[in-house]
């Protein structure tokens, strides 16, 4: 009798032969002509202007990293809340509730610890804050 991982083993190197092997072909009959555009960076048509290199605010990251986190948490309480009455009913209240009471309250923690450190304030600009007082 044969043993079922030598077919796994010769999946993996299949998977890993055939885009490698696309690879080295493409790369031994591509044309190679270099030319000062194709290392340009591609702004739609336009003559690009300026550094690429440019500061942005934190808050963009911020903001997002607290999304991802609370979108987590939607998506890890909605199937709870579904199974809620009937585990329940099979293991009883304290076991089904302490958990997820624990879960939201980590949540909640780290949500005051961000909103005292200032992570969810908004930082307006001067020009902005010109802007409202016209």
């Amino acid at each position: 009798m044969s043993d079922p991982w030598i077919a796994v083993g010769a999946l993996a190197v299949v998977g890993l032969a055939i885009p490698l092997s696309m690879i080295v072909i493409s790369s031994l009959l591509r044309p190679s002509v270099p030319e000062q555009g194709k290392s340009a960076t591609y702004e739609s048509g336009e003559i690009p202007t300026g550094d690429t290199r440019i500061q942005f605010n934190i808050q963009y990251y911020m903001v997002a990293l607290l999304f991802l986190v609370f979108d987590v948490e939607t998506a890890l309480i909605f199937p709870w809340a579904l199974i809620y009455s009937d585990a329940v009913a099979e293991f009883g209240l304290v076991r089904v509730l302490v958990p997820m009471l624990v879960f939201l309250a980590i949540l909640i923690i780290g949500l005051g610890w961000a909103w005292r450190n200032g992570a969810v304030r908004w930082v307006r600009s001067e020009r902005a804050e010109i802007k409202t007082e016209l």
